[in-house]
Parts: C-alpha cells; structure tokens; sequence
C-alpha cells in the first residue's frame, strides 16, 4: 500500500499529492503569511513515526534566520510551530526531508518543501538600517493606521512620529545588529490592530 502525504490547503496552504515512494508534485509559489507565529498542520495518508528524532528532522529557515520549533504528530499529522515568532519581511522554507519516515517504516523518497513570507495586514514595510550615529526605524502603514510603537528586545514602548500620509519614523541610538523591534500599530480607536516582529540589520 503506499503511503503518501496530502496537506489540507486550509491548513498549509499547499498540496503535495505524492508518496513515500514515487515522485511528489505540490503547488508552487512563495505563500504571504500575516500571523507572526502561525502553526503549520500536515496531514499524511497513513500515520507518521512520532519520534522525536524523525519530527525533528523537520526545518523551517531563512537566508537570516532559524526558528526554533514545535513540533507534534497525532496519527497522520504534524502540527509545526515557531517557538518565536517569524521575522517580518522574511522568506522561509519550510522542509520535509527525504529521511522522514512513516510509522510503518517507508522513507519519503524526495524532500518537500514550502515558501512562505512574513507580510503585514497593516503594515507594509519596516526598516531599521545600521548607522554610526542614529538608526532610523521607518514602518509603512495602511490607511487604517493612526499610530505606532515599537519596542527593542521586549523594552519599554516608544512612540513613531508620523512623516507621510502612510509612515512613520524616529531615529534611535543604541541599536546593534540583530535587536529584535516589536512592531505595534493601532487604529483610530486606540485598537491594537496589528503586531509585528523585526530584526536590525
């Protein structure tokens, strides 16, 4: 009987319609993600080996970043979850390998993989390049947007100054390759609407 892999497109966003033993086909395209720790759910044809060590050998990473995961199987699933939160603006690739086994024991005999890229609802860009005196942090919004936040490795809140119908900016001392900006922007009616995570450059 052959064992294969089929991943609900609601879930994962992707369909592979192939098997431990013959050649996979899915869809292709990098997939737009919004939700900074969005969990990743595939769905096998027949239960998976729930070693540790077989789980493991599932990745997600991109060219600048590898995040730590979650990783859990009930059955026929995996369930992929980031321990922290994906980087805005990145592009990561979610791997399958072909040493991942089925509880049976069958080898999935050609990696697969899935493109995805961290994009904002509200928020359409971010930077924060390096300089010697001050680092600007500029965040482009969404019409809906009033005001905006950011916060260095999980500190105190500080407050972007508005510089354009659609951005915000304020320029920052102290900040090094590699700070983590928390990202918050609010609506009109002082809602959070949207929080989203940044890596200094």
């Amino acid at each position: 009987m052959r064992f294969r892999i089929i991943t609900a497109v609601a879930l994962l966003s992707f369909l592979l319609t192939s098997l431990f033993s013959h050649p996979i086909s899915y869809a292709a395209g990098i997939e737009p993600i919004t939700a900074p720790k969005k969990p990743w759910t595939i769905t096998f044809s027949h239960d998976v080996s729930d070693e540790t060590a077989n789980l493991e050998l599932i990745t997600i990473q991109s060219k600048n970043n590898e995040p730590s995961l979650s990783l859990s199987a009930d059955l026929n699933k995996v369930i992929v979850k980031p321990k922290n939160p994906y980087l805005f603006g990145e592009r990561y690739t979610l791997t399958i390998p072909a040493s991942f086994r089925a509880a049976s024991g069958k080898l999935l005999n050609k990696p697969v993989t899935k493109e995805f890229e961290m994009t904002g609802v509200y928020i359409t860009d971010v930077s924060a390049t390096m300089n010697q005196l001050a680092t600007t942090v500029s965040v482009k919004v969404k019409p809906d947007v009033v005001s905006v936040f950011y916060s260095i490795n999980s500190g105190n809140q500080i407050k972007l100054h508005r510089d354009g119908a659609d951005s915000f900016s304020k320029g920052q001392i102290g900040l090094v390759t590699g700070d983590l900006l928390t990202i918050n922007v609010w609506n009109e009616a002082n809602q959070l609407i949207e929080t989203q995570y940044y890596e200094v450059k």
